[in-house]
């Protein structure tokens, strides 16, 4: 990925971070553990096949199978009642587990059923990641919605914003989006931090479907002041 340059005269390039420092960072996005618990292991089997149903829900023709889908609504009408009635996270004291992001991301959660799900991996001070968008995530017909293509983005790139060393909040991003996101194809990303200031970080990324640039995006993030 080639760095974008520096807008201000003041700017530094991003500092030496030690991969140790950096796989600490990037916890909450990778890599994905295994389940800690049999419950565990059984909310993401459930979080798949939720997945699965999203993408039928979406896909479905509804012309001539009305008196199945009424039936079927029924059925998952009184599924959503059982799993609500179980006890929440919120009722009790969250786990770091629980509130890692690859836990509960709606784009690399294991446990949330609208993730596609994505996978991020570390590469030295840059970060990787790819996913296959689904029919849940169509805006114009065939295409990734432009909300889903940003957001995606940011997923990523706050996850690259450790090559800074420290992690902070987005205040900014830009995307543009260069050609339509294709669902059901494999889409490839790459993010890194290109300057530092202070406590802010610049991060720029670029998506790929089939090897083709289809978007790219910058993002500034600020970490929090010392107390």
């Amino acid at each position: 990925m080639t760095a974008a340059a520096p807008e201000a005269s003041d700017a530094a390039e991003p500092p030496p971070v030690p991969a140790d420092v950096l796989r600490e960072l990037r916890l909450t996005w990778t890599p994905r553990p295994d389940p800690d618990s049999a419950g565990r292991a059984a909310r993401h089997r459930l979080a798949e096949a939720t997945r699965r149903l999203i993408e039928a829900v979406k896909t479905v023709d509804p012309h001539d199978a009305e008196a199945m889908l009424e039936s079927v609504a029924d059925d998952v009408s009184d599924l959503a009642d059982r799993i609500a009635a179980l006890t929440r996270v919120g009722e009790r004291k969250p786990t770091s587990r629980d509130l890692a992001l690859h836990e509960r991301s709606p784009f690399i959660g294991a446990a949330n059923p609208i993730a596609p799900p994505m996978s991020i991996t570390g590469d030295g001070p840059l970060v990787r990641a790819h996913a296959t968008f689904g029919a849940a995530f169509e805006g114009p017909y065939g295409r990734v919605h432009g909300g889903i293509v940003a957001a995606a983005f940011d997923e990523v790139m706050g996850c690259a914003q450790s090559g800074a060393g420290a992690l902070g909040m987005t205040v900014s991003l830009t995307v543009r989006m260069r050609r339509a996101t294709p669902l059901y194809t494999r889409i490839d990303y790459e993010a890194g931090v290109t300057r530092v200031e202070g406590r802010k970080a610049w991060v720029t990324a670029r998506s790929y479907a089939g090897g083709e640039l289809v978007a790219d995006a910058e993002a500034l993030f600020i970490r929090a002041a010392r107390a």
